[in-house]
């Protein structure tokens, strides 16, 4: 196996395991809350979970300042090996973790932790990933080659979605509520060992800067402000856009319609499965044309159809759910195999890691992670049921224009 291939399926499965015992969290927020919180408000108990969800995001920015330097002083090898350990010892914990009836508030401050501690380690994962298989990657098929790092998370929530859609197809609700929820954690667990075993024989994809110190490489990274800026808005609407479509849904609308949710699951695992093969076309595109270029008209479809697509979706018919979410998740999909060919590069290489982990994290934290927690407040507690689509066209606005800026700094090069 050759080492770019070799990367490429090391880089994916990473991903995989990192993004597979995300979603699940996410996928089973409800009966997690269940067990965690208290009980004598149900609407608050998804608030309270998805509010975990959003610490779980928050301590991205964190894992990006103690993780992102490692993989430019240390070496990507490091990083990647460190955020995958962390992240699968995490699900392993939680799977075995004593719910707040039998350990009172210690498990739910300790299923705070783990999840911080998890967001900690895909701080550091997906960017590193990215800047790895660029960086290796023959420049006529980077973007391919690159688009394999969001392939590999869709694969993830693909499998935290159909692990939902199994175990409520099979298991009783109450069953499911008691002990079905920590399946998919330890799932994780032994995901994460084989990524490991598959990443331990990965090389170096650049020097390491041995004389650099940390305070020298944390001043480079302070200087790429425009470039962070740039990407935060680039990635801003499909952040949204997948987090409320992709999550919240899926759980809001399963609670709704409870004899339906596992239903709604394999609704979300199929059309997920079709964005794989997506991710991977867009990356081939921007292989045959021009990068910036593509993102742009792709971002400004998605702007189009979010409104109709989530409005369609959120109606409650099975068959309305499929449509209108294949809707807005086609130009979504293409845009995630898209943005990883170009965005790694506005930063130095020697600073790579740390400025496109920081910025990206950073971003997602804000916005991503608190989407669902958002959606709630918006529908729950507002009473504004298309309120959660239009927060998703809201942040067209900052993707166009960072699109627009990199597309306008590429012409005058």
């Amino acid at each position: 196996m050759s080492r770019i291939f070799k990367g490429q399926w090391a880089g994916a499965i990473g991903n995989t395991v990192e993004w597979f015992d995300f979603a699940v969290y996410g996928y089973f927020a409800r009966d997690i809350g269940q067990a965690f919180f208290p009980a004598d408000v149900p609407s608050l108990q998804l608030i309270g979970a998805f509010g975990v969800f959003a610490v779980g995001y928050l301590m991205r920015p964190v894992g990006s300042v103690v993780l992102g330097p490692i993989g430019d002083l240390v070496g990507r090898r490091p990083l990647l090996l460190l955020s995958v350990a962390l992240m699968s010892g995490c699900s392993l914990a939680i799977a075995l973790l004593p719910t707040t009836q039998q350990w009172g508030i210690t498990a739910a401050l300790l299923l705070v932790l783990l999840r911080m501690i998890q967001g900690l380690s895909v701080g550091g994962e997906f960017p590193g990933s990215v800047v790895a298989l660029v960086e290796s990657a023959p420049k006529a098929k980077r973007g391919f080659y690159a688009s394999f790092t969001c392939a590999g998370a869709i694969l993830g929530f693909v499998g935290g979605s159909l692990s939902a859609a199994l175990i409520n197809q099979f298991l009783e609700p109450a069953a499911v509520a008691q002990w079905g929820w920590r399946i998919p954690f330890l799932i994780g667990a032994v995901l994460g060992a084989m990524a490991l075993a598959l990443r331990s024989s990965l090389e170096e994809t650049r020097p390491v800067a041995v004389s650099a110190t940390l305070t020298d490489h944390l001043r480079l990274v302070s200087r790429q402000w425009p470039a962070m800026l740039q990407l935060m808005g680039a990635i801003s609407l499909s952040n949204v856009v997948f987090y409320i479509a992709a999550v919240f849904y899926v759980e809001a609308l399963s609670a709704r319609y409870p004899d339906q949710a596992a239903n709604f699951s394999a609704v979300t695992t199929l059309n997920q499965a079709i964005g794989v093969g997506l991710i991977l076309l867009g990356g081939w595109l921007c292989d045959r044309f021009e990068p910036i270029r593509l993102a742009r008209r792709v971002n400004l479809a998605m702007a189009v159809v979010v409104v109709p697509g989530i409005l369609l979706l959120q109606s409650g018919s099975l068959l309305q759910f499929a449509a209108g979410q294949l809707l807005v998740l086609i130009p979504l999909m293409l845009y995630l195999g898209i943005y990883p060919s170009f965005l790694p590069q506005l930063f130095p290489a020697e600073g790579r890691c740390s400025g496109f982990s920081f910025s990206y994290s950073l971003q997602v934290a804000l916005l991503g992670g608190t989407a669902p927690l958002m959606a709630t407040w918006l529908v729950e507690r507002q009473g504004w049921s298309q309120g959660p689509a239009f927060y998703c066209l809201l942040w067209a606005l900052p993707s166009l224009w960072a699109l627009r800026s990199l597309s306008a700094e590429r012409d005058q090069k």
